[in-house]
Protein backbone atom coordinates (compact mmCIF):
# COMPACT_ATOMS: atom_id res chain seq x y z
CA UNK A 1 0.00 0.00 0.00
CA UNK A 2 1.32 3.41 -0.99
CA UNK A 3 1.42 6.22 1.63
CA UNK A 4 -0.78 9.26 1.02
CA UNK A 5 1.76 11.62 2.65
CA UNK A 6 5.47 11.30 3.40
CA UNK A 7 7.14 13.70 5.82
CA UNK A 8 10.80 13.92 6.91
CA UNK A 9 11.83 15.52 10.16
CA UNK A 10 15.05 16.26 12.08
CA UNK A 11 15.00 16.22 15.88
CA UNK A 12 16.95 19.40 16.52
CA UNK A 13 17.08 21.56 19.64
CA UNK A 14 14.97 24.18 17.84
CA UNK A 15 12.30 21.64 16.93
CA UNK A 16 12.08 20.43 20.54
CA UNK A 17 11.75 24.03 21.75
CA UNK A 18 9.00 24.78 19.25
CA UNK A 19 7.17 21.55 20.02
CA UNK A 20 7.32 22.02 23.79
CA UNK A 21 6.29 25.68 23.61
CA UNK A 22 3.16 24.77 21.69
CA UNK A 23 2.43 21.50 23.50
CA UNK A 24 2.67 23.03 27.00
CA UNK A 25 1.48 26.54 26.13
CA UNK A 26 -1.50 26.66 28.52
CA UNK A 27 0.32 25.13 31.50
CA UNK A 28 3.40 27.29 30.94
CA UNK A 29 1.33 30.49 30.94
CA UNK A 30 -0.79 29.28 33.87
CA UNK A 31 2.18 28.47 36.11
CA UNK A 32 4.05 31.60 35.03
CA UNK A 33 1.11 33.77 36.04
CA UNK A 34 0.58 31.78 39.23
CA UNK A 35 4.20 32.30 40.30
CA UNK A 36 4.08 35.97 39.35
CA UNK A 37 0.84 36.65 41.28
CA UNK A 38 2.04 34.74 44.36
CA UNK A 39 5.33 36.60 44.50
CA UNK A 40 3.61 39.90 43.74
CA UNK A 41 1.30 39.33 46.72
CA UNK A 42 4.32 38.52 48.93
CA UNK A 43 6.11 41.60 47.64
CA UNK A 44 3.12 43.85 48.35
CA UNK A 45 2.80 42.27 51.81
CA UNK A 46 6.46 43.08 52.46
CA UNK A 47 6.06 46.68 51.33
CA UNK A 48 2.72 47.59 52.95
CA UNK A 49 2.72 45.38 56.05
CA UNK A 50 6.35 44.76 56.93
CA UNK A 51 7.62 48.11 55.58
CA UNK A 52 10.75 46.33 54.37
CA UNK A 53 11.94 47.63 51.00
CA UNK A 54 14.81 45.11 50.71
CA UNK A 55 12.42 42.17 51.25
CA UNK A 56 10.02 43.66 48.70
CA UNK A 57 12.69 44.03 46.02
CA UNK A 58 14.17 40.55 46.59
CA UNK A 59 10.74 38.89 46.47
CA UNK A 60 9.76 40.88 43.36
CA UNK A 61 12.96 39.80 41.57
CA UNK A 62 12.34 36.16 42.50
CA UNK A 63 8.75 36.56 41.31
CA UNK A 64 9.89 37.68 37.87
CA UNK A 65 12.47 34.88 37.69
CA UNK A 66 9.97 32.21 38.71
CA UNK A 67 7.37 33.61 36.30
CA UNK A 68 9.78 32.90 33.42
CA UNK A 69 11.00 29.57 34.82
CA UNK A 70 8.53 27.40 32.80
CA UNK A 71 9.80 29.00 29.57
CA UNK A 72 13.46 28.77 30.59
CA UNK A 73 12.93 25.11 31.51
CA UNK A 74 11.89 24.36 27.90
CA UNK A 75 15.22 25.68 26.60
CA UNK A 76 17.20 23.75 29.23
CA UNK A 77 15.41 20.46 28.54
CA UNK A 78 15.73 20.88 24.75
CA UNK A 79 19.48 21.39 25.10
CA UNK A 80 19.78 18.29 27.29
CA UNK A 81 17.70 16.24 24.86
CA UNK A 82 19.82 17.28 21.88
CA UNK A 83 23.00 16.45 23.82
CA UNK A 84 21.60 13.00 24.70
CA UNK A 85 20.73 12.27 21.08
CA UNK A 86 24.14 13.41 19.86
CA UNK A 87 25.87 11.19 22.42
CA UNK A 88 23.62 8.25 21.55
CA UNK A 89 23.70 8.49 17.75
CA UNK A 90 26.58 10.84 16.97
CA UNK A 91 24.28 12.89 14.73
CA UNK A 92 20.93 14.68 14.78
CA UNK A 93 18.30 11.93 14.42
CA UNK A 94 15.98 12.08 11.45
CA UNK A 95 12.58 10.49 11.14
CA UNK A 96 10.25 9.77 8.27
CA UNK A 97 6.52 9.68 8.92
CA UNK A 98 4.30 7.86 6.46
CA UNK A 99 0.58 8.59 6.46
CA UNK A 100 -1.51 5.77 5.04
CA UNK A 101 -5.30 5.64 4.72
CA UNK A 102 -5.62 3.47 7.84
CA UNK A 103 -2.50 4.20 9.94
CA UNK A 104 0.59 6.28 10.60
CA UNK A 105 4.07 4.78 10.50
CA UNK A 106 6.99 6.70 11.96
CA UNK A 107 10.41 5.36 11.04
CA UNK A 108 13.66 6.61 12.54
CA UNK A 109 16.19 6.96 9.75
CA UNK A 110 18.98 6.96 12.35
CA UNK A 111 18.30 3.69 14.19
CA UNK A 112 15.55 2.16 11.98
CA UNK A 113 13.02 1.98 14.85
CA UNK A 114 9.39 1.86 13.72
CA UNK A 115 6.16 2.93 15.38
CA UNK A 116 2.69 2.25 13.99
CA UNK A 117 -0.26 4.35 15.15
CA UNK A 118 -3.96 4.56 14.42
CA UNK A 119 -5.64 7.86 13.68
CA UNK A 120 -8.30 7.18 16.33
CA UNK A 121 -5.64 7.45 19.07
CA UNK A 122 -4.85 11.10 18.24
CA UNK A 123 -6.32 13.26 21.02
CA UNK A 124 -5.29 16.74 19.84
CA UNK A 125 -3.83 18.36 16.77
CA UNK A 126 -2.01 21.66 17.19
CA UNK A 127 -0.15 23.83 14.74
CA UNK A 128 2.91 25.96 15.34
CA UNK A 129 4.97 28.07 12.97
CA UNK A 130 6.92 25.17 11.40
CA UNK A 131 5.10 22.02 12.45
CA UNK A 132 1.93 20.13 13.20
CA UNK A 133 1.74 18.30 16.51
CA UNK A 134 -0.30 15.10 16.60
CA UNK A 135 -0.77 14.56 20.34
CA UNK A 136 -1.56 11.04 21.50
CA UNK A 137 -0.85 11.55 25.22
CA UNK A 138 1.04 13.93 27.50
CA UNK A 139 4.33 12.29 26.59
CA UNK A 140 3.70 10.98 23.06
CA UNK A 141 3.67 13.54 20.25
CA UNK A 142 4.20 12.99 16.53
CA UNK A 143 5.91 16.02 15.02
CA UNK A 144 5.16 16.77 11.37
CA UNK A 145 7.42 19.30 9.65
CA UNK A 146 5.44 21.71 7.47
CA UNK A 147 8.44 22.07 5.14
CA UNK A 148 9.28 18.36 5.14
CA UNK A 149 6.58 16.92 2.89
CA UNK A 150 8.12 14.76 0.22
CA UNK A 151 4.70 13.61 -0.91
CA UNK A 152 1.72 15.93 -0.54
CA UNK A 153 1.39 19.52 0.69
CA UNK A 154 0.50 21.25 3.96
CA UNK A 155 -2.96 22.22 2.74
CA UNK A 156 -3.75 18.69 1.58
CA UNK A 157 -2.38 17.27 4.84
CA UNK A 158 -4.62 19.52 6.95
CA UNK A 159 -7.74 18.29 5.14
CA UNK A 160 -6.55 14.69 5.30
CA UNK A 161 -5.75 14.72 9.03
CA UNK A 162 -9.06 16.44 9.84
CA UNK A 163 -10.94 13.65 8.09
CA UNK A 164 -8.89 10.83 9.69
CA UNK A 165 -8.48 12.04 13.30
CA UNK A 166 -12.20 12.24 14.05
CA UNK A 167 -11.74 11.92 17.84
CA UNK A 168 -9.17 14.74 18.06
CA UNK A 169 -9.56 18.32 19.19
CA UNK A 170 -8.20 20.18 16.20
CA UNK A 171 -6.57 23.61 16.43
CA UNK A 172 -5.25 24.48 12.99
Amino acid sequence: MEPVFVNKYSHTKESFIEMNKKHSEFMRIFFGLLFFIAFLALSLFGYFVLYDLTYTIVVAVFGVLFAFYPLIRIYILAGKREKQLLELYGTIPEAETLFFDDRIEAVSLTNKAEVKLEYEKIKKIKQSKNMYLLILSKSLVVMVNKNGFEKGTCEEFEEFIKSKAVNAKIRL
